[in-house]
Order: C-alpha cells, then structure tokens, then sequence
C-alpha cells in the first residue's frame, strides 16, 4: 500500500508540474512575450550597428567580412568602404524601424522582416566566408573572437524567421 501512495503522490506531482508549464505556456503566449522581446532585440540591435557602420571604426571593421562575401564583394568595385558600410548601415536601420512600425502596420513588419532575414543570413555566411573565423584552442575546434562575434547571427536569423512568419500571419488575417 505505501508504494502505492508513493506512485500516487508521484504522479500528483508530475501532474501538477504539467499544468504549470502549460499554464506558463499559456501565459506566454497570450502575452506574445515571444514577439515582444524578439522584435525590440532585434530593432535595438539593427539601430545599434546600423547607426554604428558611419563611423571610420565600423567601416574599416566589416571591410575584411565584406571583402570576402560573395554577397557583398562587388559593392567595393562601385563604393568606396565608407559607402559601403554607410548603405549597409541604412538597410540595418530601415529593417529596425520597419520591425517596429510593424506593430502598428504588419505589412510594414513583414517587408521589415524580410529584410532582417536578408541581412542575417548575409551575415551568418560571414562565418563560412571569412578567414579564420574557426581556431584550434587546447586541442578542440572553436569560433575565434571574430567566429564568435559571428556565429549569434545564426540565432538572430532564426528570430528574424519569427517575425516573418508572424507579421504574415498578421497581414493574412487583415486582409480577410
């Protein structure tokens, strides 16, 4: 009988947890805690880099990602590496502002959305583009300073899919 009650109070206890994940689930999603921080991280850091790219420091800092992106490469055959970070940094800045328009207007959200998505995975080939983005540390392969640097834009990626398939959603349901 007691292991009985033991299984019992095991499985009330298994129970009870399940509710309050769904409960917090639930709440989450009500809330669209998801959106919320996904957006304005994603617009602070867009604002943030893209105000950063028309200073001398950001320009001569992406020159060697730039230089060795085969999305990116050409634009130093036609801009010099000041207009090239100042162009980037108005795309950076237009899908900030866009994002957070989006809020009010989803069509703008989702062209702001898709944008971001563009810039990310840009960014995220950076990572497979650029030289020594990968070190050999204590035996084990890892990102280098600049990998690391790089390699948050894979989740920055993801986080733009999000919002994309959110403000489409957005848009789908406003236009019924």
């Amino acid at each position: 009988m007691p292991r009985l009650m033991l299984q019992n109070n095991i499985s009330d206890h298994q129970t009870n947890n399940k509710m309050k994940v769904l409960k917090l689930a639930k709440w989450l999603d009500e809330k669209n805690v998801a959106f919320i921080i996904s957006s304005f991280g994603i617009a602070i850091i867009l604002l943030w880099i893209g105000l950063f790219k028309f200073t001398p420091t950001e320009s001569n800092g992406i020159a060697g990602l730039v230089k060795n992106s085969p999305f990116l490469s050409w634009m130093y055959s036609i801009f010099s590496i000041t207009t090239t970070s100042a162009i980037i940094g108005v795309m950076e800045i237009t899908a900030a502002l866009a994002i957070l328009a989006g809020n009010f207007l989803p069509r703008v959200g989702f062209w702001g959305s898709l944008l971001c998505v563009v810039i990310f995975f840009v960014t995220s080939t950076f990572f497979l583009t650029t030289p020594e983005t990968i070190a050999r540390v204590d035996g084990v392969w890892a990102p280098s300073g600049t990998g690391s640097f790089l390699i948050k834009d894979i989740s920055i990626l993801g986080a733009s899919l999000f919002l994309l398939s959110h403000f489409a959603k957005k848009v789908t349901v406003s236009a019924n």
